[in-house]
């Protein structure tokens, strides 16, 4: 944050001495009040929204919400300066300044969305009905704030009006296509089971369900009902699916051992209020998956706002501060986070990995293992070993790894991305009879995996052994994940370690087209320009290549290519040729 702050001082100097510029007539200190040429009634208005902006793009949202603030005093009636203004506040993380700010526009006659919707989330939360009703009315609303306001208003309506009244507004507005109203039919299923409707309840999950929808906090609800009423093989199996499609989630996780140990299952029936905190929870959590930035993290504010507790909502507020590089208060968001938590170990996790990102390598493992010595937890056990992975500590990730494979063996599991991850990690440890074996048998498990594919595809033809086979299994990954640079890249390698440099072209200009900040995509592009005579457009790949900062052996290896070209390929022939695509 210094350097952010820094950098708007030095903005907010440049602006001060521009405006103390001396010019003739005008005397030493500027404008004179007498002067016919004196400043704009708006100009304040103008320079705080200047420095707002600036902060902004220098990812400042505090300082951007103090000039937003300071500019709807001076221009009240400027809908986009307080729309701006109550994002730069929930972006900083403070609610409550986003009140305020609120509360200030639409006094001066301001009716935002955000303002509208922060505004119906205050009133939702002081008990006032009618009010909250007002803001958080949906004409006005772009499609996903109404998403939002719709959930929201649907749980106000259950706790004035009832579920079936709640039930009914939802109802409204449904398509009819599961994969389009998965958002609403969740909120109708909690708002069932908080009702006690608990058959009407399991119905609407188990649509959901076998639409394909998989939400963790739609599934915990969901198994527990069903391990409630007795049905806990049921309640296992989706739990299983889920893990096996989606991934790790502590939270289902500790669920699934309590059902297994034949524990008593309690059916969580939220209140109103926790209800409308799910409500932005939902839509924000789909949206992060969809953005590279922080925006999402406003929605997670919000969320939290409503249900302080909701602690799966700081540990996605904490991944979309990481994704603007904003990792010293993504610390503090997990910080926050109690040991009583099931999502306690996740975070500890992710401060690890925050840490590392920071240059913090030992802080990073010294967190995990405390964590872990605090509460011995697979998830955190699994940061850790790929933790040891990203800091190339390979042979103790290996032993990590391999412990809890053989954890998992003695509780009849197989994990397909253990098995990927040590596979790699073998790889890189030169014991590739290892890393086949490990990456062979998450293929058998996993055979659709567009990763564990790629990777084996791309390390045989890299090896220039099975050449067929990889170039067959590369292909495949692309048929699954058709927009990836780096499948697309191994496919454009693969043809020029068969000397096919048409082709290899085409596929590797396509993978920088998808992938243009990666140096070793734009390194490979260089080589394939070289073998195809275009010698001047390779070297500027590899002059890009290294402005893209590559690992340090792989920038020597680019600096001896600019002087004397790349090393001949070990070219191999396959046992069939395919045909140059079209291009458009």
């Amino acid at each position: 944050m210094m350097r952010r702050t820094g950098a708007v001082s030095a903005f907010l100097l440049s602006l001060s001495c521009a405006a103390c510029a001396s010019y003739p007539g005008f005397g030493p200190h500027g404008f004179s009040i007498d002067s016919p040429y004196a400043p704009p009634a708006d100009a304040a208005a103008l320079g705080d929204f200047l420095v707002a902006r600036y902060a902004a793009m220098t990812n400042d949202p505090r300082e951007a919400a103090s000039r937003y603030a300071a500019s709807i005093d001076t221009a009240p009636e400027s809908t986009g300066i307080a729309e701006r203004a109550v994002f730069s506040a929930l972006l900083s993380g403070d609610y409550q300044q986003a009140v305020r700010l609120a509360e200030k526009a639409h006094g001066a006659g301001n009716f935002g969305t955000l303002v509208r919707l922060t505004l119906g989330i205050e009133a939702f939360s002081e008990g006032k009905d009618s009010i909250s009703a007002a803001y958080l009315a949906e004409d006005g609303f772009g499609p996903f704030n109404r998403t939002v306001a719709r959930g929201i208003s649907a749980w106000r309506i259950l706790g004035t009006d009832g579920a079936d009244a709640a039930e009914a507004y939802l109802q409204e507005t449904l398509t009819g296509d599961p994969r389009l109203d998965s958002a609403t039919l969740y909120m109708m299923g909690l708002i069932q089971l908080s009702a006690h409707s608990d058959a009407d309840a399991l119905a609407t999950f188990e649509t959901l369900w076998e639409s394909g929808a998989r939400l963790a906090i739609g599934l915990d609800a969901h198994a527990r009902l069903l391990a409630a009423k007795g049905d806990r093989a049921r309640a296992l199996s989706l739990l299983n699916t889920f893990h096996d499609e989606i991934g790790e989630n502590s939270a289902l996780e500790s669920l699934r051992k309590d059902i297994q140990a034949r524990r008593d299952i309690h059916v969580t029936r939220l209140t109103p209020r926790q209800g409308a905190a799910l409500a932005v929870y939902v839509p924000a959590a789909a949206l992060i998956t969809r953005t590279d930035d922080d925006v999402a993290s406003v929605y997670f504010v919000l969320a939290l706002a409503l249900d302080p507790d909701l602690h799966e909502a700081r540990t996605l507020w904490a991944q979309s501060l990481e994704k603007a590089g904003r990792e010293p208060e993504a610390i503090g968001v997990l910080a926050d986070i109690p040991e009583t938590s099931p999502y306690y170990s996740p975070a500890r996790g992710q401060i690890a990995w925050a840490l590392l990102r920071l240059g913090r390598e030992d802080e990073a493992v010294q967190v995990a293992r405390q964590a872990l010595a605090q509460a011995p937890d697979r998830g955190l056990q699994v940061q850790l070993a790929e933790i040891y992975r990203a800091q190339t500590r390979y042979r103790e990730a290996d032993r990590l790894l391999t412990q809890i494979i053989e954890d998992d063996a003695l509780n009849g599991r197989e994990d397909w991305r253990l098995l990927f991850s040590r596979g790699a990690t073998r790889h890189a440890l030169d014991d590739w009879e290892g890393a086949e074996a490990d990456l062979k048998q998450a293929l058998q498990i996993q055979p659709h995996s567009p990763l564990v594919l790629n990777y084996l595809g791309y390390a045989y033809v890299d090896q220039g052994i099975h050449l067929e086979e990889g170039l067959s299994l590369i292909r495949t990954a692309l048929t699954y994940d058709p927009d990836s640079g780096f499948i697309t890249d191994s496919l454009g390698w693969a043809y020029y370690r068969l000397g096919r440099y048409e082709l290899a072209v085409y596929f590797l200009e396509k993978a920088v087209e998808l992938e243009p900040g990666d140096p070793t995509l734009n390194d490979h592009l260089g080589d394939a320009y070289w073998r195809s005579d275009r010698k001047l457009e390779a070297k500027y790949q590899w002059e890009r290549s290294l402005k893209l900062e590559p690992a340090e052996q792989v920038r020597a290896r680019i600096e001896v290519k600019l002087l004397k070209g790349p090393d001949a390929p070990a070219v191999v022939q396959a046992e069939s040729d395919a045909p140059l695509p079209h291009r458009p």
